[in-house]
């Protein structure tokens, strides 16, 4: 049904069709704000291709596989490694979804000494599953990944006839520079392309004058949809609870004044006093993302 290989580096060909998979993902997903896999891997590390290919319509074994487009690579993974763990980003070719490829190709990596056994130093996989995606619980329990870590997307209705009122504290508003920083590594590239825009708006960094604490904030400046804004709180842990919501109050009511009237905010899932403010405040949850980790056989 499927063939695959790695690959070091992807030849002109394969390039052209990897990319314009992803590109047909995304599109397709775009609307349930699944994630896709990107050319540039997850991170820094050793990168390693794999292209999944299907045999030309004629020669598929089935009237059903045959009646799927008349395309040569179906699926792709790209896997990051460093350290000796592999950053998996995945994905299959919309069409060919529910057809058994992904089950399939990760039963011959297990079983075939060219899978993951062929990729030097890679002791444990890890791989983001982005809302409710329905094959990312089935393939963890089935090939025994677990959950290591998660993030939720918080959404806050802001201004409008119902402003958000509280009081006001002293804060700094500087230029952004830190606009790369992540809660939980790996999960700002991994996620979707709307989602990675929302984030890219943040032009602010928002601190307390009195206490700890420091946020990324920002709001689209040139488009219809800039009333949606981010927020991004750059938790060191030097922050108290108190301080937390100090600072987020202090940061809803800033994105209020600059013209937001819907609030995106991460948050780390694992951090009890982020998800105690958050859910005090009011910015409710919309999407989970987990971090699957399964470690391979030695």
């Amino acid at each position: 049904m499927i063939t695959w290989a790695w690959r070091r580096e992807l030849d002109p060909a394969d390039a052209a069709e990897v990319a314009d998979l992803l590109a047909e993902a995304a599109a397709y997903d775009a609307e349930a704000g699944f994630s896709t896999a990107r050319l540039d891997g997850d991170g820094t590390g050793e990168r390693h291709h794999l292209v999944v290919e299907m045999p030309p319509v004629g020669s598929r074994g089935s009237a059903e596989l045959d009646a799927l487009p008349d395309v040569r690579v179906v699926a792709y993974l790209c896997l990051t490694v460093s350290e000796g763990v592999g950053a998996v980003q995945f994905v299959v070719r919309p069409p060919f979804r529910s057809r058994g490829v992904a089950t399939l190709l990760a039963e011959q990596l297990d079983a075939d000494a060219r899978g993951w056994a062929a990729v030097p130093g890679v002791a444990e996989l890890r791989v983001w599953a982005h809302g409710a995606h329905p094959a990312a619980g089935r393939m963890a329990d089935r090939f025994g990944a677990s959950v290591e870590d998660a993030v939720f997307r918080t959404l806050r209705m802001i201004g409008g006839s119902r402003p958000f009122v509280a009081e006001l504290a002293a804060v700094r508003r500087a230029a952004a520079e830190d606009q790369g920083w992540e809660s939980v590594p790996g999960h700002r590239r991994s996620i979707a392309p709307d989602d990675l825009e929302i984030l890219g708006r943040a032009e602010e960094e928002l601190s307390l004058v009195a206490g700890a604490g420091r946020a990324l904030i920002g709001v689209s400046r040139d488009d219809p949809a800039r009333d949606l804004a981010t927020l991004t709180v750059l938790r060191d842990g030097a922050e108290t609870r108190a301080e937390l919501k100090v600072l987020i109050t202090q940061a809803l009511l800033v994105l209020q004044a600059d013209g937001a009237r819907m609030v995106q905010s991460h948050v780390p899932a694992l951090d009890d006093a982020m998800v105690s403010v958050a859910r005090e405040l009011d910015l409710v949850h919309d999407q989970s993302d987990l971090l699957y980790r399964r470690r391979l056989a030695g």
